[in-house]
């Protein structure tokens, strides 16, 4: 019986000749169960991140669209209200062949209507004559004698929508000097 006993250990070290022990059946079932689960885990998570990365390409897209519609929809409200002016002007084209000398007074009354429309929209004009020189809206573009640094001639109308600067104003500005009298 002895033979038995001793082979039994020689036996048990040729199958497992580093000398380690045999694993758990119960520890490599929790392992792959854990395994399992981080698996279901890791799917899951790639899936919301794939439904996430969907829902935010089709928000951009949708997002631009709602910004060119604006921009559209910006440039017809303009388009729309300068149609009237061009309608004017050919009017008055049209009338100062009749009667040219009527045709000041016709051109006259289509830029007030023009910067009516321009109010309308949201323009003001830039101030101008007597106005303090302010370079954030106003471009010298020269200076006469005059009281320093007023507006003495608007050479082009500048405008403002808002606080936004649409077109800065072209003026000469006065430089504080006074005519010299010669008293002698």
């Amino acid at each position: 019986m002895e033979e038995t006993k001793n082979t039994q250990p020689v036996e048990a070290a040729a199958e497992n000749p580093a000398g380690e022990a045999q694993p758990d059946i119960p520890e490599v079932e929790r392992l792959r169960a854990e395994l399992d689960v981080l698996q279901a885990e890791l799917r899951a998570a790639k899936d919301k991140y794939v439904r996430l990365y969907a829902d935010f390409d089709n928000f951009r897209k949708r997002t631009a669209a709602d910004l060119e519609d604006a921009r559209r929809s910006g440039e017809l409200k303009v388009l729309r209200a300068l149609l009237p002016v061009a309608d004017d002007l050919e009017r008055a084209l049209g009338f100062a062949q009749a009667k040219p000398e009527d045709l000041i007074p016709g051109v006259r009354a289509v830029l007030e209507n023009f910067k009516r429309t321009l109010t309308g929209l949201g323009v003001e004009p830039v101030p101008g004559v007597g106005a303090d020189f302010d370079p954030r809206y106003h471009e010298a573009i020269g200076m006469l004698e005059g009281e320093k640094d007023k507006i003495l001639h608007v050479y082009q109308e500048g405008y403002r929508y808002g606080p936004a600067l649409v077109r800065e104003a072209r003026v000469v500005v006065g430089k504080g000097e006074e005519p010299k009298a010669d008293g002698g």
